[in-house]
């Protein structure tokens, strides 16, 4: 399990929150149009028109194991069932997937912040000021390409 600091969770909503304008208006909601979400089995019951047993035998949606489930928005549909014009109709349900609520950045073990720069925001340098602060308070930033799975430290 790991222990948040307060203030790094707290600065991690601001930075999230100061791209949602940018995630409906400009990018379009990039994020929930490619990719994969990461779902616990309740998370899957929020998923509009897909349950487990649907799950299980789409291609590219895959069971990790009996609590853990991969979703790929991208492929064969017009990216996650819970968009509508580029908008989450589940946005303001507090139970909505966690990988949702967090992206782009997420706080890790030993002071670590993880920034995905799948994220167009994230790539325009939107975040800058957050990720100034984060470094600040003595977290290491680590940037992950979702495409290519690996990650780079950029900062201690």
């Amino acid at each position: 399990m790991v222990i948040i600091d307060a203030a790094a969770e707290e600065l991690a909503v601001l930075a999230r929150r100061s791209l949602s304008d940018y995630c409906c208006f400009e990018c379009e909601a990039y994020c929930c149009r490619i990719g994969y979400l990461l779902l616990s089995a309740n998370e899957v019951g929020l998923m509009k028109d897909v349950d487990i047993s649907t799950l299980k035998m789409m291609p590219l949606r895959s069971e990790i194991d009996e609590k853990r489930y991969i979703f790929s928005l991208g492929l064969g549909r017009a990216g996650c069932p819970n968009l509508s014009n580029s908008q989450c109709i589940i946005h303001t349900n507090p139970a909505r997937p966690d990988a949702c609520k967090k992206y782009p950045l997420f706080i890790g073990e030993n002071k670590t912040v993880i920034i995905t720069d799948e994220c167009p925001g994230v790539r325009e340098n939107r975040l800058f000021t957050y990720l100034s602060e984060f470094k600040t308070m003595g977290y290491t930033l680590v940037y992950f390409d979702e495409r290519t799975e690996k990650s780079k430290i950029l900062s201690k």
